[in-house]
């Protein structure tokens, strides 16, 4: 048996079920009425159906959150919009990387009241009831409600809600339900339902859930304009309270209270009403009326009786449902007072007019004296009342120059005053509109720090900063802008899990020599000492202040000479370096090098990205030719082979750098890490950051540690599990010397220590250690 929870028994109620919200803080009596309902409808639903119901539903209260005071229609049509495709975008982005029989898809169906404005935004399946003056309309119709599911939330990547206003007026009822309830109510109580209260709709829901056995809540929200005549204490004030409900309706309304403003639909037909036949109605033949514009939404509204709309392409024919019955309604008594004072100084002046100053004998009269016959003319045109007398018995001022500078000083005050007022008036609107616009960008801030999915809290945060960037277009306050923008910075920073390095934590330890024309310059470890490669191959010394030579161009080695180092990198116990023709080997005994020439292909190697060496082995990442190239241990002279065996090369062809610990990690321009075991692909692993990665150059890792560490072009260092799990990024933060131009980095993982090669020299990190648990 479904159970329906009242909320007011006169005026809303909604059921507990998870796909059903309410919002109507406001009784009976208030001035200004805010009342918003949403119902979903699932598709196929699933067991985290009801947890993804509750977030859409965060998403759609979020638009009316944000709406100031009085907004008009285009305002409420603009935010329900906005919210419906926020709520689809973070529903297709959950839904993309699931097959398609997991997908999360809902209809939605929102009513939002706003003092007398009523909208509903809809995207099928849903059904919505509205009754007015005993009239019955539903949203959408029968006929087309099957084949708009294609336009459900989580479905495509582009949806438009349909959107339809009304004025409302007390008494009207409007009832949210899904299209299955929906469907069953109409054909069981069609009828009785244009009168119905709240309470009612809420016992014929619960007996048709106990005929059907349905055990779940019916998901369901009910709402009724209340009929308040809340007189005040002063007499003035209740009697113009009185005469307001006496008043009739404005005439050139037709005697209409509901129309459609906007339907934002796919075939741009309108919904037929339950009870009536819809007839088709040609633009030009509309009844004229006297709708409210609504110029931002749709540049025609039509003001024939009924919801009507024009689709915001204006390529659709119109149709036009049954007509709502006519009834009375209220005008303000500002209205009646202007309407009274402008008949009445109209009247008086017609009155004068012809009393006074119409007939006035025009000199001299004919008197037949030219052979006419006796004539008497009158002047009919308009005359002004003549001040001269008055002006007569004005005190006169003698002209001087004395009288001159005194009336221009007073023309020039009173100049200064009006300048100053309009100024002050302009300032006191950007100092109120600075205020809401900053206001609502901390409150962005501060639901984005509550939000538990990330996805809605960078939403916020996005909010938030196209509020402050509005805010400083007013120029006021930059103090406040800058610590707001810093919070949100922090907020941002603790989602995307960003580590800001300080100054204490980088040491620059020097300019470092350029490396040649398309030569990737490296760092690497061996045996506790860092060794960097550029034009020469060096090793930094133990005060970390000096670069010690080891070997370069130039350099004669057994008879060779030593040709522009493309790479190297750490051997068994001994660096190695490599010019493209021969391999160079360091031997720590006898404290020499020795050359040992490797087969070719009739050139010398070029475009190596990365040079590794792993059991004597020696390989090559060439990016070039999608290839890792290995020459056998003992074997240099001979041709290498291509390790892959062609297997990915076209991800290879991305390739930036490489590590060999047994397995051979290599790393992508997007980040993603590919794992070979003897010459198979093994694993692709892709980090999970965001922003996500576009230009990574390089790779460290170390044996037997948790984590591996990829730089990034732009200066990020990011921190990663071996499943591509994101633990830290770090970046440089406020007064730190920036990290951007990263040509390569060697990671310490047990010290914590980065040393970073960048376009300005060599930098030494001391990384945060990783969060607990991480």
């Amino acid at each position: 048996m479904a159970h329906v929870v009242e909320r007011s028994a006169r005026s809303a109620w909604a059921s507990p079920s998870p796909y059903v919200a309410l919002q109507y803080p406001i009784g009976n009596g208030a001035v200004e009425r805010r009342a918003f309902a949403i119902v979903l409808d699932p598709i196929d639903p699933l067991p985290s159906s009801p947890e993804v119901a509750r977030r859409i539903i965060t998403l759609l209260q979020h638009a009316v959150w944000q709406l100031g005071e009085h907004p008009a229609v285009e305002d409420l049509c603009e935010a329900l919009t906005e919210a419906f495709l926020r709520a689809n975008h973070w529903l297709t982005t959950l839904n993309s990387g699931r097959p398609s029989r997991q997908w999360h898809r809902f209809g939605a169906t929102c009513a939002l009241l706003s003092g007398h404005d009523l909208v509903l935004a809809q995207v099928p399946p849903g059904c919505a009831l509205v009754a007015q003056d005993g009239e019955l309309y539903r949203f959408p119709s029968e006929d087309h409600a099957a084949s708009r599911y294609a336009t459900a939330l989580g479905n495509a990547r582009q949806i438009q809600p349909a959107l339809y206003y009304t004025r409302s007026a007390p008494g009207d009822v409007m009832l949210l339900t899904n299209a299955e309830y929906g469907a069953r109510l109409l054909a069981a109580y069609a009828d009785s339902l244009p009168g119905a209260s709240p309470a009612r709709l809420a016992e014929l829901l619960e007996e048709l859930a106990v005929d059907a056995g349905d055990t779940e809540p019916v998901p369901a929200v009910a709402l009724r304009v209340p009929e308040p005549i809340r007189l005040t204490r002063q007499p003035v004030r209740r009697l113009s309270e009185l005469l307001r409900l006496l008043l009739p309706e404005d005439g050139n309304q037709d005697s209409c209270t509901a129309r459609r403003v906007d339907e934002r639909d796919i075939d741009g037909t309108l919904p037929d009403r339950q009870t009536k036949e819809a007839r088709a109605e040609r633009p030009d033949e509309r009844a004229d009326t006297d709708a409210e514009p609504v110029d931002a939404i749709e540049d025609q509204i039509t003001g024939a009786p009924g919801w009507h709309a024009q689709p915001l392409d204006a390529v659709a024919e119109e149709t036009e449902p049954p007509r709502v019955a006519k009834r009375g309604g209220g005008r303000p008594l500002f209205e009646l007072i202007a309407g009274l004072a402008i008949a009445t100084v109209t009247g008086l002046a017609g009155i004068w007019q012809l009393l006074r100053r119409r007939r006035r004998p025009l000199l001299p009269q004919d008197e037949g004296t030219f052979g006419l016959p006796r004539l008497e003319r009158h002047e009919d045109r308009i005359r002004l009342p003549d001040f001269t007398p008055v002006r007569r018995q004005l005190p006169r001022l003698p002209a001087s120059r004395l009288t001159g500078l005194i009336a221009l000083g007073l023309i020039g005050a009173l100049t200064t005053t009006l300048v100053v007022s309009v100024q002050n008036g302009r300032v006191s609107e950007r100092k109120q509109e600075f205020a809401h616009l900053y206001q609502s960008a901390v409150a962005e801030r501060q639901l984005a720090e509550q939000a538990t999915d990330p996805t809605i809290a960078r939403a916020y945060l996005a909010t938030a900063s196209q509020r402050l960037e509005r805010a400083a277009s007013l120029g006021l306050q930059p103090e406040l802008l800058a610590q707001e923008r810093a919070a949100i910075e922090r907020t941002l920073d603790r989602l995307l899990h960003v580590e800001r390095l300080s100054a204490t934590t980088v040491q620059v330890l020097g300019a470092v020599p350029s490396a040649p024309a398309g030569i990737a310059p490296r760092l690497f470890f061996g045996n506790g000492q860092l060794y960097l490669l550029t034009d020469a191959l060096y090793r930094l010394d133990a005060g970390g202040t000096r670069l010690v030579r080891l070997i370069g161009p130039g350099d004669t080695v057994d008879g060779r000479t030593v040709g522009t180092l493309v790479g190297a990198a750490w051997a068994d116990g001994a660096p190695i370096a490599f010019d493209g023709n021969a391999a160079y080997l360091f031997d720590p005994a006898a404290a020499r090098w020795s050359a040992q020439p490797v087969g070719t292909f009739g050139a010398p190697y070029q475009n190596v990205a990365a040079v590794g060496s792993f059991a004597g082995n020696l390989y090559l990442l060439v990016p070039q030719s999608g290839q890792i190239l290995r020459f056998l241990n003992g074997a240099y002279a001979n041709l290498p082979q291509d390790w892959t065996g062609g297997l990915a090369d076209k991800e290879l062809r991305q390739a930036t750098d490489f590590e060999i610990d047994g397995r051979i990690h290599v790393l992508l321009a997007d980040g993603r890490i590919l794992t070979f075991y003897r010459g198979a692909l093994e694993t692709t692993v892709t980090p999970a950051v965001e922003p996500p990665v576009t230009d990574a150059v390089a790779l460290a890792m170390q044996p037997d540690r948790p984590y591996r560490y990829v730089g990034t072009r732009s200066g990020r260092i990011l921190r990663l599990k071996a499943d591509g799990t994101l633990v830290q990024q770090f970046i440089s933060g406020a007064g730190v010397p920036s990290l951007d131009g990263l040509l390569d980095l060697a990671v310490d993982d047990v010290q914590g220590l980065a040393y970073v090669l960048t376009e300005r020299g060599l930098f030494l990190v001391r990384l945060p250690v990783p969060p607990p648990g991480s």
